[in-house]
């Protein structure tokens, strides 16, 4: 009897014996639940360390080059002054007052909105002083040179490099906008409490003209960045708050980039409030999986999908910023960058034998900003963007390069005539009013253009005729055709007839 009690002691499990197994049910359950959040923790803290660091080496690498191409769109703005004969002429020993309104006030002030132009000798005195569309007396920009010393001893020094001899005299052979090392010196800089670019370069010859021995005189411009660019800016880019000041931030939620400035000179600081996507991945992730972890199966078939979608916004985010790296974000035009390459395609690598390049601008476009605003100005250059790609069709590229600045690249039907025709069409074409919300837009368009490699054989050249052409069509009356390397063929837009200007 005590072997069978016993026996049957050990044989028959207790109540107790029930409670250890699903204790340890319940602990296996415990750890799984407890590995399945904390594995997706894990996941979204990496995905949202991973978003962090994406989002930011995007931004500063977009601001840093939106920050370039404001510096470069105002060099190349001022170049139309200060690499031409005529003004190696005009602001010579006596300064042409009507070359100072004509192009100087109207021109750089009216039209690229330089603020501040002051010619400077070789001395580092300043010869003239004009402040919008007031000509100051010559000393008021005194302060102005002295603060930017040191870029236009740098401006004076690459003139100096880069010059050769001919004939007695001196010129430069190539203005060098686009390039790494350019003919220009420029940084952002503070005159009269604003912030802005300044950009200096040496006024020289483009064709005829020679310089003396000896340091060149050099012409320093000064656009403001305010607010009106900064939103801009914000809106190309999809920031928020951005703008460029002299202090670093010090509030928590700001991305910064220090901009190079210039040797000698105040540190400026571009600003934007910081968009996190690891806080937008917790805040839509962590109500879903608290809710989810009883019931594991669900809840790893809804943590992949969430995942999946914020992959899929990550994906859309890079590619959206590498679209906008190749298109204008306004248009969805290709942009300089996506042009330069097609073109360099087609120069360095063969792509074909011949193309035309088409430097258009648009005229009296600032009239209708001041007059409707600017979102009035933008319908006006969506609409036209759209007829120009229109017009061009499969023949070739429409980019836009500036903000009523456009470019095209023609691939086929090079013959001259058809290409007078197409310029002829695309004027027509943006001659058509445009209408908006609250009035009616109307621009016309001047066209430059050149052949390669008839008119010039490096990408540099080739757009640069076509640049000067454009700049002689816009000189002689606007709202026309020029044509580099011949006689001028002009597209009179008052009465639609065509002539040959010599």
């Amino acid at each position: 009897m005590t072997i069978s009690s016993n026996t049957a002691a050990v044989a028959a499990p207790g109540p107790n014996a029930g409670r250890s197994i699903a204790h340890v049910v319940y602990g296996l359950c415990a750890i799984v639940i407890a590995m399945f959040a904390g594995a997706n923790l894990y996941v979204l803290q990496t995905a949202g360390t991973v978003a962090e660091s994406l989002r930011k080496d995007v931004e500063q690498h977009l601001v840093r080059n939106e920050i370039d191409r404001q510096v470069e769109l105002v060099a190349r703005d001022q170049s139309q002054i200060s690499h031409w004969d005529a003004s190696v002429k005009a602001l010579g020993e006596r300064i042409d007052p009507d070359f100072v309104q004509d192009e100087i006030v109207d021109w750089l002030w009216g039209d690229f909105g330089i603020q501040t132009t002051i010619v400077v000798a070789p001395d580092g005195k300043s010869r003239l002083t004009v402040f919008k569309d007031s000509l100051l007396k010559p000393d008021d920009g005194r302060g102005a040179v002295r603060e930017n010393a040191d870029l236009i001893e740098d401006a004076q020094n690459r003139y100096m490099q880069r010059r050769k001899a001919r004939d007695g005299g001196y010129f430069v052979p190539d203005n060098s906008l686009p390039d790494a090392d350019p003919v220009y010196a420029a940084g952002i800089r503070i005159l009269d409490g604003q912030i802005g670019v300044m950009v200096v370069q040496a006024i020289v010859p483009s064709d005829a003209a020679l310089l003396p021995d000896g340091p060149p005189q050099t012409l320093l411009t000064f656009k403001p960045l305010g607010p009106r660019t900064f939103s801009a800016v914000a809106d190309k880019l999809g920031l928020t708050s951005f703008k460029i000041g002299a202090m670093a931030p010090v509030a928590e939620g700001l991305e910064s980039l220090d901009l190079d400035s210039g040797a000698g000179s105040r540190q400026f600081h571009a600003v934007w409030r910081i968009a996190s996507p690891s806080e937008e991945i917790w805040n839509r992730a962590l109500p879903s999986l608290a809710a989810l972890l009883a019931l594991v199966g669900v809840a790893l078939l809804f943590v992949a999908l969430r995942f999946g979608r914020m992959l899929t916004a990550l994906q859309e985010s890079l590619r959206r910023n590498r679209f906008l790296a190749l298109h204008d974000a306004l248009t969805g035009l290709p942009n300089r960058l996506q042009f330069d390459r097609c073109l360099e395609d087609i120069i360095s690598e063969g792509a074909q034998a011949r193309c035309a390049i088409l430097c258009l601008d648009l005229d009296r476009f600032k009239s209708v900003n001041d007059t409707y605003g600017h979102q009035a100005g933008d319908v006006v250059i969506k609409t036209v963007a759209d007829r120009i790609s229109r017009g061009v069709g499969e023949d070739g590229m429409a980019a836009r390069i500036g903000g009523d600045e456009f470019i095209i690249l023609l691939r086929d039907k090079l013959d001259r005539d058809r290409v007078l025709w197409l310029c002829d069409t695309l004027i027509e074409s943006v001659c058509e009013p445009v209408m908006f919300e609250g009035g009616t837009g109307k621009v016309s368009a001047s066209i430059g253009v050149a052949w390669w490699p008839d008119d010039a054989l490096t990408a540099k050249t080739i757009i640069r005729s076509a640049d000067e052409a454009l700049y002689r069509a816009k000189e002689n009356g606007r709202g026309r055709t020029y044509l580099a390397g011949e006689a001028d063929v002009v597209k009179d837009q008052t009465s639609g007839s065509v002539r040959i200007a010599g």
